[in-house]
């Protein structure tokens, strides 16, 4: 066995109803997939050999991704198309491999995300659009977050988005954002969301079909937002 793995970065969508499955549950279904596909996979050593995978970013529970990427370590080089046809003939169409590279950048690279947040409510107009942007970048925007000590902390996360813009579209309000991805200080889109809810008053309907909203991650980039690969 080669000792020294080679690095195959597969970069694949997880939409519909996939969004949601938890982190560990997406983790768990992967390395099944990997084997299944046949790919010339690294094990890691010990008891208990495994496939040595390495996701980016990790997905919260209810967003949908265009850009989520795994690196999976093998042992020999492969035609990346044949990967992604291999890991496909194992996947749906809500979360399929869209590429494959070889590459050695690691996920540090990746500095920034940028989403769309789509907010349904009743209240939607041109000017809450404007007040939905006028919020994301003011000059504070606190939120309560949960500590790892399972407590609560006030935060400012107005310094972790880069961006943010905010459109009418019909009775939607559309807002294209981005957000740290830095993993010292990765922003979780929801704190926006929980940002403008208070902020507003909005998606407090307890019909959900009244008031909600989705969360699209769209695109990675690097520190000069350049497209991360």
């Amino acid at each position: 066995m080669n000792n020294t793995p080679i690095n195959l970065r597969v970069k694949f969508k997880k939409v519909g109803s996939l969004q949601y499955i938890s982190h560990l549950d997406l983790v768990r279904t992967m390395h099944k997939i990997v084997v299944r596909a046949k790919l010339p996979l690294w094990y890691t050593e010990g008891f208990n050999p495994k496939p040595k995978l390495v996701f980016g970013a990790p997905l919260s529970i209810g967003a949908e991704s265009v850009t989520e990427f795994l690196d999976i370590r093998l042992t020999e080089k492969m035609d990346p198309k044949e990967a992604i046809e291999a890991l496909n003939r194992n996947l749906t169409d809500e979360m399929s491999v869209l590429d494959a590279y070889y590459t050695a950048a690691p996920f540090t690279d990746m500095k920034w995300m940028s989403y769309t947040i789509c907010i349904k409510t009743a209240a939607a107009s041109s000017r809450l659009a404007e007040e939905c942007t006028r919020i994301l970048l003011g000059e504070s925007v606190v939120v309560e977050k949960k500590t790892k000590s399972g407590g609560f902390a006030t935060v400012d996360i107005r310094p972790l988005i880069k961006s943010a813009d905010s459109v009418l579209d019909g009775d939607i309000i559309k807002i294209s954002c981005v957000l740290s991805a830095d993993p010292s200080a990765f922003l979780n889109p929801e704190y926006a969301v929980k940002a403008l809810k208070g902020a507003l008053g909005i998606l407090s309907d307890p019909i959900l079909t009244n008031e909600y909203y989705t969360i699209m991650r769209e695109c990675a980039y690097t520190a000069d937002m350049s497209e991360f690969v």
